[in-house]
């Protein structure tokens, strides 16, 4: 271990004890004072906390009243068009908790993380659940497909920050609510946007929302081309989606939507060593290059929702299906995949004068159709490695209560969840049958004096192997792991959430500890090789999050997040791996930003820091910290009649030019852990509103 790691632990050590300290000092003297507070205030002062049900919930709890550590975020279309927004690390760095890496490769996607959970994922996302406009993009088997999320269509995102199976299910340890709905009160509308940059960047964007008396519908489309900061990591990208809703009756309403995306080109040039990563920061690894790394994917998805209120209460059933075609070419292989997978969810809620209660029941599927091929260079099909049909299916039954009584607010969830993975292979014995069954409960408390929220609860999440964990055996050949079992989460929160209406200042403030075992760690037998999971310990998530925003004139606006992790490994095989740092999480994070908008201006500043971090479980690879600055300038009516208006924009990002890696691949193989970040870079563009 060296001196530096030495004393980044001390560090970090008596900031974790600082930080509990001062949780305990802010809780105590809001309890004293916080009686007179709300004695002192004037009625006519006191406003809601944003009284609207919790959408990443999936309960009857609002948000004023919801005993979670819980985000949101709304983005107004000035926001929309005065950005180029190609990251959803752009939307989600003024919300705690959760860590977005913009991995600089579109055959990987972004790295998604929220404490800490979701840190071993090779690709795509783990862990954690992602809805976006109602349907879930989660499948059966917990595995996360981002790739058909636009970020800038983004209008509004929750973050669920704890555990989460109770409403969710499998592969719920935090829930990141998307919407790209365009607000109710928004009439007829049309925008187009265009912009170009840095590395060959080039996007075309269109948007429309149309409203009448019974029916609301907005619709997107973008094509986004780039040869990519790395070499070999060009990208083509086209996305599309639609979602309504008509009011059939004053009791019925039906929502539908879809969305599809089109990836034909999406190339891999592999993360780098340390030094490589240094020197040569651009540079893509040849083995990747030789074999012609990187993906083609497509995917569409639709969903409907009907909603009837009776006498007896109000029923909900929503339906989705989702289509996947992905051909992704690796230099120990080459995969693809046809995926089929969908849901069927039915709710019934009732309320009572201090009792809300919402039960349902759920079934989703996932058949993989998976073909496996050598790989003799160029992306070129070699013989068949594996051929199998790969089957899961989730039944569950789940239930959520929340009872009222004055400033308290008590929920509480129970969700029962079983799964099975199935295999038809070429060979019967080489089939093969996995089943997993969960309780997943959690209950909260919250107490609501004036325009605070101080809530307490204990949640649940289980978090059973993919089927591209389970595939994936060590010995080789078709049929699953059949080691392998699901990790297990117990999650432990308490905190303070509010708003200061005299200052215009909004703050939040948590304080949680996570409990994971049968951790399913990821490893590597060979460089370039495929990527196997076993269950190997337990780690111990020990963290405090606090937000702050503060309007100090009408057209400036200051916010911050700050993130502080302690993840360490506990009783895990082997030994030596004991009180380690888990890989892939920062301990210390801020993200700060200024917002002024004299006149048609918008400028804004944005700062953040990621303290190093380990990047392999025997801590011998440190990810080195970085402060990055970006900012962004747009003018809201440079040209504007009745029926237009033209909205130029630029981003510069990294201002003074950092040289920093932006993410991690954990426990790569060969020391290829880092994923170099670009410098000072640039996208400008024009909007236009009709």
């Amino acid at each position: 271990m060296t001196n530096q790691t030495q004393r980044n632990r001390y560090s970090f050590h008596l900031l974790n004890t600082f930080a509990r300290y001062l949780l305990l000092c802010t809780a105590l003297f809001v309890s004293l004072s916080i009686t007179t507070y709300a004695q002192e205030v004037d009625d006519s002062l006191k406003v809601d906390l944003d009284p609207i049900e919790v959408t990443a919930m999936h309960s009857v709890v609002s948000s004023s009243d919801a005993p979670v550590a819980l985000s949101t975020l709304s983005r107004n279309l000035e926001e929309i068009n005065g950005t180029a927004t190609l990251s959803l690390e752009d939307i989600s760095q003024q919300m705690p908790g959760i860590w977005v890496s913009d991995r600089q490769n579109y055959a990987l996607g972004e790295r998604l993380t929220i404490r800490g959970v979701g840190w071993r994922a090779a690709f795509g996302v783990r862990g954690v659940q992602v809805v976006l406009n109602d349907m879930p993009l989660t499948v059966a088997d917990g595995q996360t497909m981002l790739n058909i999320v636009d970020p800038s269509f983004i209008r509004r995102a929750e973050l669920l920050r704890g555990p989460a199976a109770a409403y969710w299910g499998n592969s719920s340890g935090g829930v990141l609510y998307l919407s790209t709905k365009a607000r109710s009160e928004q009439g007829n509308s049309f925008r187009l946007k265009t912009m170009g940059g840095s590395f060959g960047t080039q996007k075309v964007e269109g948007e429309f929302s149309v409203r009448n008396s019974k029916h609301q519908m907005t619709g997107y489309t973008s094509y986004l081309n780039t040869d990519g900061y790395r070499d070999y990591s060009a990208a083509q990208v086209f996305r599309s989606g639609v979602t309504g809703a008509v009011n059939l009756t004053s009791k019925s309403r039906l929502e539908y939507q879809t969305a599809i995306i089109n990836m034909p080109k999406a190339q891999h040039p592999s993360a780098l060593t340390a030094q490589d990563a240094e020197n040569n920061p651009t540079n893509a690894v040849s083995s990747f290059v030789d074999a012609g790394a990187g993906k083609q994917l497509t995917q569409q998805q639709a969903g409907l929702s009907y909603m009837l209120e009776t006498g007896a209460g109000t029923f909900d059933i929503t339906g989705y299906g989702i289509y996947r075609d992905l051909n992704n070419p690796l230099p120990f292989g080459i995969i693809t995949v046809n995926r089929s997978a969908g849901g069927l969810r039915t709710t019934f809620d009732k309320e009572w004068d201090q009792l809300k209660i919402k039960m349902g029941i759920e079934t989703k599927f996932q058949n993989d159709d998976r073909e496996e091929f050598q790989n003799t260079g160029d992306a070129k099909r070699g013989a068949t490695t594996v051929d199998q049909v790969e089957k899961v299916w989730n039944q569950a039954v789940f239930s959520t209560a929340t009872y009222s009584l004055g400033k308290f607010n008590i929920l509480g969830g129970l969700r029962y969840d079983r799964i099975n993975f199935s295999t038809d292979a070429n060979t019967a014995s080489q089939s093969g049958d996995r089943t997993f069954k969960s309780v997943s409960p959690s209950l909260g408390i919250n107490y609501r004096p004036g325009n605070q929220n101080i809530f307490a609860n204990v949640s649940t999440s289980f978090e059973a192997p993919t089927t591209t964990e389970l595939v994936n055996r060590p010995g080789g050949g078709n049929g699953f792991n059949p080691k392998l079992k699901p990790e297990q989460t117990i999650g432990l929160e308490t905190g303070i959430r509010g708003h200061i209406q005299s200052s215009a200042l909004t703050y939040d403030l948590t304080f949680y500890r996570l409990w994971i075992d049968d951790l399913l760690f990821p490893y590597q037998l060979e460089t370039d090789g495929p990527t196997f999971y076993r269950n190997q310990g337990e780690t111990r998530h020990t963290g405090i999050e606090a937000q702050l925003g503060w309007q100090i004139h009408q057209d400036l606006k200051l916010s911050a997040t700050t993130t502080v992790t302690n993840a360490t490994f506990k009783e895990v095989q082997p030994d030596s791996l004991k009180g380690n740092e888990v890989p892939g999480i920062a301990p210390f994070r801020l993200n700060g930003k200024a917002s002024w908008t004299p006149g048609n201006f918008l400028l804004s500043l944005t700062y953040k820091h990621v303290s190093s971090y380990m990047a392999d479980n025997r801590n011998t690879a440190e990810n080195d910290a970085y402060h990055v600055f970006d900012g962004s300038f747009s003018f809201q009516k440079l040209f504007s009649t009745q029926d237009v208006e033209v909205q130029p924009f630029i981003d510069i990002n990294n201002l003074f030019d950092t040289r920093y890696n932006g993410s991690v691949t954990v426990n790569a193989f060969g020391g290829r852990y880092f994923e170099p970040a670009p410098g000072r870079n640039w996208q400008a563009g024009i909007s236009l509103n009709f």
